[in-house]
Formats: structure tokens, sequence, C-alpha cells
């Protein structure tokens, strides 16, 4: 789907430009990072890439395969929509699935024996350019690996039942660098990237408590879904349909529709598109190329185990994900990274109940969680305010006192309004987790736990700090989107 950048003042944050979307790279130094368009950043480049490979670089298959890939402890952005959910349910998303047996001990060897598409020969030196700008960037594959470790095989497999070329698996490395937290300037998100009527028109989810683009099973399905649509809209032209995820097929349509007039080729490369969607096929071909071969580009590409990183279970009623990651090698927060579907940090108390973790691990979260009644699997209530309520009702209605709701919501006051989200403590660790909200157990770096309804204005006020010293903080830019469960540092 068409991405766009987020507003330059992310870029103090350590953004990063792939691809045509902004997300955060936590890496404030990065050599992608700069103003403008994202084509603007990647000039045009007339000489073609050397085919020598680089002295001393290594391929994938001479590296030991690493044990455990930890995920990046960052603060993911958070979307609101006031869209009605989709009732819908897809059966893939209602069952466990497992990568197929492995025919290579290598996972990237198996995506390359996938690829099928070609490298638009009537535009030589069109893909190139775009090889000798990635290729100049390694730390991009570094970090693409990392995250590929978690969804690659889930992707590839997916992708692999429909039969499309295994190109289609990489469509998240362009759209996102596989960052379920991805969002561009035009509000698409997700490692698919998508705009939220186009998740709609596919099956996503989008209210209250869901995101389905920030889901890895539901995004995925729908985005497969939307390309195997546009595959045969297209008569099976691949590169007209990759077009098409970008730009929209009504958008493509058009421009085939002038070149026949004008007794033109209706081929991709020979349609006048505007320019991210002209440079969209080359950019997913030359990261192909350098996956497919990255000796020839000098890229170490640390390499991936052919197997089963994800597992899918039904965990059969609403549970709280900090409750899960308590019986896993992951934090509350990487675990809500695999699972950013959930905006609350729950499931939805209706379902779906679909979680998301290593697949090493699942059958010992599923035989702990089974030990648990329905209210020990939370640890906080969601509250949104109705008119006429007030703290004292509310708490009166949750059996918990006035003040453990104001402290888990940085509450000043008693006062509240109408359509505000509150969390509500309902387990002892919940309570003691509102109690910490102010204050931390070095004295030092004082964090302040985001509620609903919180702004930055009102928390540099509350701690008599200034707003660009609290930004400079916590890397954050004054655009930036608080979510309930965050965690600010306030003073040091």
């Amino acid at each position: 789907m068409p991405t766009r950048l987020l507003p330059a003042s992310c870029l103090a944050a350590g953004c990063i430009l792939l691809g045509g979307c902004a997300v955060f790279s936590g890496q404030p130094n990065d050599p992608a990072v700069a103003g403008g368009s994202v084509a603007e950043n990647i000039p045009v480049i007339t000489s073609t890439v050397t085919t020598a490979p680089v002295e001393g670089s290594i391929g994938s298959a001479t590296a030991k395969i690493p044990p455990h890939h930890a995920l990046l402890e960052l603060d993911f952005p958070e979307i609101d929509s006031d869209s009605p959910p989709v009732t819908g349910r897809h059966p893939e998303f209602y069952k466990e699935t497992s990568t197929q047996p492995a025919k290579t001990a290598d996972l990237w060897q198996r995506l390359r024996d996938g690829f099928e598409l070609s490298n638009l020969e009537d535009q030589p030196g069109r893909v190139a350019q775009f090889e000798l700008w990635y290729a100049k960037h390694p730390r991009y594959f570094q970090r693409l690996s990392e995250r590929a470790y978690w969804f690659l095989p889930y992707v590839l497999d997916q992708v692999e039942k429909r039969g499309m070329p295994a190109e289609v698996a990489i469509l998240p490395a362009i759209e996102s660098a596989f960052r379920p937290d991805a969002t561009s300037r035009s509000r698409a998100a997700g490692m698919w990237q998508f705009i939220g009527s186009t998740g709609r028109r596919f099956g996503l989810r989008q209210d209250w408590w869901m995101d389905g683009r920030r889901d890895m099973v539901q995004s995925t399905r729908a985005a497969l879904d939307y390309l195997g649509y546009l595959s045969q809209e297209f008569d099976g032209d691949w590169e007209l349909a990759l077009a098409a995820y970008n730009a929209g097929e009504g958008g493509i349509a058009r421009a085939m529709k002038k070149n026949r007039a004008r007794n033109l080729p209706t081929t991709y490369s020979h349609l006048k598109l505007r320019r991210e969607t002209s440079e969209y096929v080359p950019r997913l071909f030359a990261v192909r190329n350098i996956l497919a071969d990255p000796v020839k580009f000098g890229i170490e590409l640390a390499p991936l185990a052919n197997r089963p990183t994800l597992r899918i279970i039904n965990l059969k009623h609403q549970t709280d994900i900090s409750v899960a990651a308590s019986y896993l090698s992951l934090t509350r927060k990487q675990l809500h990274f695999l699972n950013l579907g959930y905006k609350r940090g729950v499931t939805p108390p209706n379902g779906p109940h679909i979680l998301v973790v290593p697949d090493n691990e699942a059958e010992k979260l599923l035989t702990e969680l089974v030990k648990l009644s329905p209210s020990q699997r939370m640890q906080w209530a969601h509250h949104r305010v109705k008119k006429g309520e007030n703290l004292g009702a509310i708490a009166h209605a949750h059996s918990v006192t006035v003040q453990s709701i104001k402290r888990a919501n940085s509450l000043s006051s008693n006062l509240i309004h109408p359509g505000q989200e509150l969390r509500i403590p309902i387990s002892s660790g919940a309570y003691q987790l509102a109690e910490s909200s102010v204050t931390s157990s070095s004295g030092r770096n004082r964090k302040h736990l985001i509620a609903a309804g919180d702004t930055l204005w009102n928390i540099s006020k509350q701690y008599n700090i200034s707003l660009p010293a609290l930004l400079e903080r916590n890397q954050l830019s004054s655009h930036s989107t608080l979510y309930p469960g965050q965690t600010l540092i306030v003073s040091q």
C-alpha cells in the first residue's frame, strides 16, 4: 500500500527510511536517515554494481546459527480507531500452523529456492542502482535479519502454501523492515502497511481492542488475499500486481488505459507512474538479489535456521499479555511486539484469544495457563467512562479504591470525562504496578507509567520538567504517540 514519511521531527527519535515508509529504528545515527522523501534520499546512479566479492565477507552458510534472538526493547506507537469491528473470521486465524518440512537447514536458502520473478530486463541498470544503494547500508540487513528471525518463517510458509513467488515473502522488508509497529504518515500500519480502508476491505478488525493491521497472522492473511486478487486482476503479471499493491489497482489500471490509447506497451516498465511506485518493484528486486547472493554485494547475512520460531495458540479465555509473559523468557514488551494487534495489551473480552509465542515455549505456556482461573489471567480491567460516571462509582463497581485507579492512570484529581479510557488494577501485581507508576527502585531514573489521557505536556508539568528535556530523555518527538502501559523517564 502507499507509504509516506513521518514528519521530519521523527528523525530525532532515530527513524530509518525504508521502502517508502518511516519506522523507528532505535538508531539515531543510521546512515539511511535523511530529510525529504525516500525517493530523494536514494540518488539516481548510472554505474552498475561490481560483481567481485568483498574480501573477508561471508555467505549465509558459513556462520554459526545463533541459539536465540532477542527482540528489541522499543516503545511502540498505537493506532486509535473508531471503526466498527469486522465480524467475519478467517479460518487460518484459528488454527495452529507449522513451517513445512525442512529441505534445507538454512531459511535464506529456502527463500532463494522460491525466487522466480524476472529482473526488469527491459530496464537495464534500473535494479542495479538500488542494489548499490542497499549494499552501502549493511546495517539494514543486520536489523532485517533480527526481525526476519521471528516473522519470515511464518510469512514464507503462508506464501508457499498459496503457490506464490517467494519474492512476496520479502515485501514486508520493503514496506516496514518486518516491523509490526511501523506507521507511515498516511497512517498505513503494520508489517504489510495497510491503510484503514483497505484493511477493512480485506477483513482486518480495527476497533478499541484490536488493530488487525498490526497482527502478524491477520495482516499476512489479508496481504496475501489482496496480492492474490491483484495477480488475477492483472492476468498473472506479478510486476503489475506488486505495483498495484503500492499504488492501488485503480491507479495501475488507469496508467495502462492511457498507454493503450497511445498504442504503447502496458507492462510495468512502460507505465507512467508516480516516482514511489515506479521504484517500488526495482527496490524489491534489489533486496531480492542481495538476499540471493549476499557475498557478491559484500553483505554479511546472519544465517537463519529453517524451522518455526513462532506458534499460534488459542488461549480460550481473555488473557493479559503481562500474565502470559510471566511464564515465558520474553518480557511483556517483547511479547506485545509479537502481538501488537492487541491494542490494550490483553485479548478482547469476546475473543479472539489467539496469541503468537515462541515455538519452543508454547506448550509450557498452555500448561501453566490452564491452571489459572479467568480472573487470574487478568491484571487490569479496562473501563471507558460513560456520561454521568464518577471515580467512586467506577471503583465500587470493580471493588477497588479510588486512589488505586488514580495511581494506575496518573490522575492528579478526581476529574474524568466521558469516553476517557481507564485501567483498573484487579490483581495484586497490577496494584503494585500502579503503586510504582511514579517512583523507581533506584531513585535516579524516575519513571512515569502512561495511562489513558496522558499527554507529553501534562507529564512535563506534573514532574516539573521542560517538554524538550522530556522528549530528549526518552528519544521522542513532539508528534510521538503515547499508549497505556508505556513508561517514560521523567527524572535522572
